[in-house]
């Protein structure tokens, strides 16, 4: 009765058979496993752990939001100005090379320290027991290295690796380590603890400063916190925690430091500007004051105002209107003579306070504008369209700036005419006051007018001044840098893992490889698959070099079942032939030499005639005789197939022997090698000795040559009832079942049943677990995994 398989069960057997070969191989993982976990052990254990510094910082004035600016109470004095940066100019100005090259210069990064162990070096930061300062004159091409270790309070010892050489120096010395490059060593303070001994010895690199630069400007990462708000993340990676830590608060340093000297840029010139211009005016002053105290001493005169206040009444509102013109005419041919010598990238006082408020308005614009165009230039060229168009921009506000001053000079000028015309009809009706009260009041108008010049000028100056002094950092510091307790590489979990999941890959990756590419039969299934209607007899087992390869009486060893299990299936296949009353014929073949043919052959016999049934076995195979090798010594040179076939007067009985080993197993040797076998099994006597055979015997079993390679098997194949077919497991291609299919298909060979060969007691058909287990001493799981890996016989 057949039995139905479901498609499930189907499956179920598929995966099952997918699995089979990764598990009997199972010990190759955990070996795998063990040994990539205990390199990423040893990785872990000697790798440079890399810590990450964090830090925030809330910029104050930005467009993009943040706190009340401090200094916003003094906006009242006009001196301050409103400029605003957005968020990202700022990170472009954090991350910039001109940030991070202050860093390195401050906290001596091109100089590094290191402290040598037995497999790793580690760097030291700040915690050398002397500090260096290099004198540097060209870029280095490459790092200098040497060693240099503190023997006393005022004494250090330095050397190169090459040529070993010693030198002592003290402390305070300069110390040329290579051309145009030379050192000083200076005591940092730090003396050595109890534990030790001596001052530590440090292994010194000193790298070019630009190279220094560049590498820490690529480690450190700037973004927005938030993405419409001004707190920016600062964080940078390195192997030394308080190094990273110290990198960024530096890095916030520098930065409040540079903006607010860029602030204080426009603020500093107009100090400078008024400065110059008070000197001026007090030189005017004294003149002024020295020319009235000498008219008064040559005219007798005391109080010049009082006697002239009668006469001075009606002019004194024009004297008023011309006071304010000549002093915003001043100031603007003052600022007119300044902007002509005015230099590119220099800004143009503001906060003057001019009546006319467009110019104040443009020369803010400038102002602001030529700061960000001074920014700009630090990181881009010329070349770039942005600075390009803030030339373009400032040279037209610089135009218009001009223009205005003109237009309002020529205004001051025109109004100065009309009320000096006015102030004329003035005098003229002061006609009858005597000349020296005219240049009396003269004389008082020119010391009103420098003396308000002075007073509005001194009063910019101090308004200036309180600018500098409450300048406020742009950048509010939220975090300080802070560095995690857990590196951030590497990761020991991940590393781990990624490990396990490594060598369980290997193996896996190489034996699924070599399912793709083994082109060997492994086991039953590789057969049955190709040869779907060919009968499949059984399989012989894989001998290890101790086991015997012959069976003998009351054998129960695993050779001795699979050998019963192929009789049992032959006699199956035997039944099913036609009763003639005569013996069976049976040849055993294969496809190509060394697949077991003759080692099947002779066991089989031995097989069927321990169970007390009369066997022959004939040596067919007359052109590579290997029966001889289970008969005594000296078979080697017996008579048989051969001589039978040429001579005539050979009988069949003279040439047939009995075994060693069972007398019901006679054997009947191939003999001498012919120089034409394929045509001695042409021969009539071929008949004539399976007729005797057939009818003397209860089997006869012919051990013929390979059917590839030769033709003999063919030319005798119609006579065998049944055809054993060998394949050897490991050894035996999978497309030489090509040429068995195809051999079948055309009736070549007859009644074929496959056996395999070789068969590793893994691959067994029905499961290993089971395989001629029962009634035969089994091996601990222990010992078996000791004779896997080669520890135990």
């Amino acid at each position: 009765m057949k039995e139905l398989n479901s498609p499930s069960m189907e499956n179920e057997e598929s995966l099952s058979e997918q699995i089979q070969p990764y598990l009997r191989k199972w010990w190759w993982f955990v070996v795998s496993a063990l040994v990539i976990l205990s390199v990423a052990a040893i990785y872990l254990r000697y790798s440079t752990s890399i810590y990450q510094a964090e830090a925030s910082i809330l910029i104050k004035d930005t467009q993009s939001g943040g706190g009340i600016s401090e200094i916003a109470a003094l906006g009242d004095l006009g001196s301050l100005g409103s400029n605003f940066n957005t968020v990202e100019n700022e990170i472009e100005i954090l991350s910039s090379r001109k940030l991070m090259s202050r860093v390195v210069e401050e906290l001596a990064l091109d100089v590094q320290y290191f402290n040598e162990g037995n497999v790793k070096i580690s760097e030291s930061f700040q915690s050398a027991s002397f500090r260096i300062v290099k004198n540097q004159t060209e870029e280095l091409s490459e790092p200098v290295a040497f060693y240099a270790q503190k023997i006393s309070a005022t004494e250090i010892s330095y050397w190169n690796e090459e040529d070993k050489e010693r030198k002592t120096v003290k402390m305070g010395s300069a110390v040329s380590l290579k051309e145009k490059l030379s050192v000083v060593f200076l005591d940092s303070k730090i003396a050595i603890t109890r534990e030790e001994e001596k001052f530590p010895l440090f292994l010194i690199t000193i790298s070019d400063l630009e190279s220094t630069v560049i590498r820490y400007t690529h480690k450190l990462m700037v973004d927005q916190a938030v993405k419409s708000g001004s707190v920016i993340n600062l964080s940078i990676a390195d192997p030394v925690p308080n190094k990273a830590e110290a990198i960024l608060n530096q890095l916030i340093v520098e930065y409040n430091k540079d903006a607010t000297e860029d602030k204080n840029i426009v603020a500093q010139n107009t100090v400078n500007f008024i400065d110059e211009r008070l000197a001026n005016i007090e030189l005017s002053l004294d003149s002024v004051e020295i020319k009235k105290e000498n008219f008064k001493r040559s005219n007798n005169l005391s109080d010049i105002v009082a006697e002239a206040t009668l006469n001075l009444e009606s002019s004194a509102a024009y004297t008023a209107r011309q006071i304010e013109a000549q002093t915003q005419l001043s100031i603007a041919r003052d600022l007119k003579n300044y902007m002509s010598s005015l230099g590119t990238n220099e800004y143009i006082p503001a906060n003057l306070t001019m009546e006319n408020s467009s110019i104040n308005q443009i020369i803010n614009n400038y102002n602001e504008l030529l700061l960000t165009y001074n920014q700009r230039t630090e990181t881009a060229t010329d070349l770039n369209p942005l600075i390009q168009e803030l030339q373009g921009q400032l040279s037209s506000l610089k135009t218009a700036i001009n223009s205005s001053l003109n237009s309002y000079i020529q205004s001051l000028e025109t109004r100065l005419g009309s009320i000096s015309l006015q102030s004329s009809t003035i005098d003229r009706r002061l006609g009858e006051v005597p000349g020296t009260e005219r240049t009396a009041r003269d004389i008082e108008r020119d010391q009103t007018i420098v003396e308000a010049i002075y007073l509005y000028l001194f009063q910019k100056k101090e308004e200036t001044a309180i600018s500098l002094a409450v300048t406020a950092p742009k950048a509010k510091i939220v975090d300080s840098a802070l560095v995690a307790n857990q590196p951030i590489s590497p990761k020991p979990q991940i590393i781990l893992l990624g490990a396990l999941i490594v060598g369980l890959l290997i193996p896996f990756a190489f034996i699924y490889l070599k399912g793709l590419l083994y082109n060997k039969i492994e086991n039953r299934k590789d057969i049955t698959a190709k040869l779907t209607n060919t009968s499949f007899l059984g399989e012989i087992p894989k001998l290890s070099t101790d086991d015997e390869d012959t069976i003998k009486k009351n054998d129960r060893s695993v050779l001795a079942e699979s050998f019963r299990i192929l009789r049992t299936n032959l006699q199956y296949k035997i039944a099913t032939l036609p009763k003639t009353g005569k013996a069976p014929v049976i040849i055993v073949t294969s496809s190509v030499k060394g697949e077991g043919k003759t080692f099947v052959s002779y066991n089989l016999a031995m097989t069927m005639a321990n169970s007390g049934k009369n066997i022959l076995l004939i040596g067919g195979d007359i052109r590579n005789p290997q029966l001889h090798r289970y008969l005594q010594e000296g078979s080697k040179s017996l008579k048989g197939v051969t001589e039978f076939l040429v001579y005539p007067e050979y009988t069949n009985q003279e040439l047939i022997h009995t075994s060693d080993e069972n007398e019901n197993l006679k054997i009947m040797l191939s003999g001498s090698i012919p120089p034409n076998p394929a045509e001695l099994w042409l021969s009539g006597r071929v008949d004539e000795l399976l007729d005797y055979a057939k009818d003397t015997f209860d089997v006869v079993i012919i051990d013929s040559a390979p059917s590839m390679l030769v033709t003999d098997t063919l030319l005798i194949s119609d006579k065998a009832d049944v055809t054993v077919y060998v394949s050897r497991a490991n050894y035996t291609e999978k497309p030489l079942l090509d040429f068995v299919s195809d051999t079948i298909e055309n009736g070549k060979l007859k009644n074929v049943s496959m056996v395999l060969n070789n068969v590793k007691t893994a691959n067994f058909g029905y499961g290993n677990k089971y395989a001629y287990s029962y009634g035969v001493d089994q091996d601990s799981g222990w010992d078996k995994f000791l004779k896997t890996v080669k520890l135990k016989k």
